[in-house]
This record gives C-alpha cells, sequence and structure tokens, in this order.
C-alpha cells in the first residue's frame, strides 16, 4: 500500500524524472570543477597515475562517467521493464508513475557506486558512450524534423495563417544570413581559416539545394519554403556551436565571449538548460516514430511510450558525459565550460550536414521509393 500511495499521474512523473535528471547534470558540473580533493581516492584516483604530468582534472571526468554510468543503467534498467506499455491498464506503468522511494535510492545509490568501480570499466562506457550519443544526436534530428513538418502542416491548414507562414519564413532566412554574417566576421576574418570557411560555407550550399527542391514540383505537398527556411536557421545555430567549440589555442577561435566570466557562466547554465530541455522534448516524441500514429482514437493509449521516454534519457546520459568530458575524452574542458575540442566541433558541424542530408531525403523519398506511402 506504501508503494500504491507513491503513485503519481502520468504527466507528474515526467517532470520530475526532468527535475532529477536535471539534479544530475549539476552533480556532474559540481564535481566536475569544484570536486578537487573529495575525490581523491581509490580507484577513482587511478587516472592520476597515467598522466604525466599528473593532471588532477581527471578526478573530475571520471566523477562524472561514474554519474553518467549510473543514470544510464538505471534508465536502461526501466526502459527493459517497460518494453511495449503503451496503454493505461497495462500494470506496468507503475514502474513509470509509482516506487518512487525505491527508485530514488536505485538512482542514487547506482551513481555513487559506480565511484567505486575499475577505472578501465568507466573507460569502456566512456568509448560507448561516445556512440549512444551519436544515437541520441539522431534521434533529435528525427524529432525536429518531424516537429517542422507538423507546424508546417498547421499553418497550411489554416488560411488565417498564410501571413504568419510568410513573415517566419522571411525572418527565419533573413535571420540565418545575419547570423552567417557574423560568422564569418567572428570565426574566419582570415583567409586562412579556410577550415571555418568551409564550415559555414557548406550550411550556405545545404540550403540552396535543399532550398531549391523544396520549391521545386518534386516536393512532396508537406513540405515547402518555410520548412526549409527552419532547417537553414538550425543549422545555421549548430555551425555556431560547432565554431564555438574550437579549442581556444586555435588561430581562427574567437576567445572574446570565454574571456568574460559572466558571459561565460550564463552560457554554461544555458547549455545545461537547454540539455535537459532537448531531452525531455525528445523523450516525449515517441509519436514521430510511430507510423500509426493518427489512425484511430483510443481513450486507454497513453500520450507517448514509457519506455521510449527512458530510452531518450539513457542516451542523454551518455550525451551529458560527452558534454563535459568532450568527444575526445580528453576531460580538458576548462571550469564552467562545456563541449569543448575538436572532437566537439567536428561531432556538431557533421551532425549539422547530417541533418540537411536528412531534410533533403525526405523531400526526394517519396519520388525514389513509390511503393511507400509517405
Amino acid at each position: 500500500m506504501g508503494c500504491a500511495a507513491c503513485t503519481v499521474s502520468f504527466k507528474l512523473a515526467q517532470f520530475i524524472y526532468f527535475a532529477v535528471f536535471l539534479g544530475t547534470v549539476i552533480a556532474c558540473w559540481v564535481l566536475r570543477d569544484y570536486g578537487g580533493s573529495a575525490l581523491d581516492f581509490s580507484p577513482l584516483n587511478e587516472c592520476l597515475s597515467q598522466t604525466d604530468p599528473t593532471n588532477r582534472s581527471c578526478l573530475g571526468q571520471q566523477a562524472v562517467m561514474a554519474i553518467s554510468f549510473g543514470t544510464f543503467c538505471f534508465f536502461a534498467l526501466q526502459m527493459l521493464l517497460l518494453l511495449g506499455v503503451s496503454h493505461k491498464s497495462n500494470p506496468r506503468l507503475s514502474i513509470h508513475t509509482g516506487w518512487w522511494p525505491i527508485k530514488f535510492l536505485l538512482w542514487a545509490g547506482a551513481c555513487a557506486g559506480f565511484f567505486w568501480v575499475p577505472a578501465s570499466a568507466l573507460d569502456g562506457f566512456s568509448q560507448a558512450a561516445r556512440v549512444f550519443s551519436g544515437f541520441f544526436i539522431i534521434l533529435q534530428l528525427i524529432i525536429l524534423l518531424d516537429f517542422i513538418y507538423v507546424v508546417n502542416e498547421w499553418l497550411l491548414e489554416r488560411d488565417q495563417c498564410a501571413w504568419a507562414l510568410v513573415a517566419s519564413t522571411a525572418l527565419l532566412i533573413c535571420g540565418a544570413f545575419v547570423g552567417i554574417g557574423f560568422l564569418y566576421h567572428y570565426w574566419a576574418p582570415e583567409p586562412s581559416c579556410s577550415l571555418n570557411i568551409w564550415f559555414i560555407t557548406s550550411i550556405i550550399l545545404f540550403f540552396l539545394i535543399y532550398g531549391a527542391i523544396s520549391i521545386s514540383p518534386i516536393r512532396p505537398e508537406s513540405a515547402g519554403l518555410f520548412t526549409s527556411a527552419c532547417v537553414f536557421a538550425y543549422t545555421t545555430y549548430y555551425c555556431w556551436s560547432a565554431l564555438n567549440s574550437e579549442p581556444l589555442s586555435h588561430a581562427c577561435a574567437n576567445s572574446t565571449a570565454s574571456s568574460n566570466k559572466a558571459v561565460q557562466i550564463v552560457g554554461f547554465v544555458v547549455a545545461i538548460l537547454a540539455l535537459g530541455y532537448s531531452t525531455m522534448s525528445g523523450a516525449t516524441s515517441s509519436n514521430a516514430f510511430d507510423l500509426s500514429a493518427g489512425t484511430g482514437c483510443d481513450d486507454d493509449e497513453l500520450p507517448h511510450r514509457p519506455d521510449f521516454f527512458h530510452l531518450m534519457f539513457m542516451l542523454a546520459s551518455c550525451y551529458m558525459a560527452m558534454l563535459f568530458v568532450g568527444w575526445d575524452l580528453e576531460g580538458q574542458q576548462g571550469q564552467n565550460s562545456m563541449d569543448r575540442g575538436w572532437g566537439s566541433t567536428w561531432t556538431k558541424i557533421i551532425a549539422a550536414w547530417l541533418c540537411c542530408g536528412l531534410y533533403a531525403w525526405t523531400l526526394i523519398a517519396h519520388r525514389v521509393l513509390k511503393n511507400r506511402s509517405f
């Protein structure tokens, strides 16, 4: 009866998971940047013998990996226990909405317990986390594209929203080009910055290609210049994020914002909130992968799949580790910094290119796969 009293509504449960996950992210930040001597114990400090000269920042890296590993296992377990649950009448739904005291203890115990696992186990998770983080990015891109199409169709179905469709399209395209101008100015000031020039120019070239397709006769009815404008604006932002992740030692890196402590801290807090929001929005968007969505109405059906919800948080745990440690796993992010290094830069720019490619495929897929229904 005690556990039954711990059950909350389905909607409230998702916010509890979000709040605790956000707390986990903050714990990673505090331990990485301010843990100091508190982390100097065995086997966590085995990493000190692997650095020459001794680099104590590895202690923070190991702590982040331990917390991420524990969080990953917590959500992986719940995902497995909730596989196939899609209706309110399923008795296994209580695993998602109830048993909170036990789950809090399990979550905290897993995160704390992995501080005492061998460093080799954490190293193995670090390598696996890079792969799982890639899946997280891909799922986020698919969810984003689905959302863009939904918004476009919603506007097209309402004649009174025609002005909003035109205005938002113009605003997004103009805004993206203004952003491109700033990128050239701050990250490609000299012809010698050829790599940065290519990164920025590639975003424009992709837009010209998929933008032309989106207004051509071969486009699907659900696509148009608005959807292309959204992708252009998003990939411009992603390009900025990639350039902003370049090591400060790079000659073409823009270190102006990084030298301002207040700006750096604000940017760091925004990055933490963005991680939490993107995870939450992605976790509740399982309909983007449901080919039968919208075919009927079932009062007993859940608004989103709890197994997919936990899958997204499971992958986000790996992505969290990459943000704090870096995709190259060197763990030298600097205090109040996140996702910096060439590994992060290349991951983001490839994600931007992948977004362009996925979107272009949605524009031509109905012509290539003629026997499929889109």
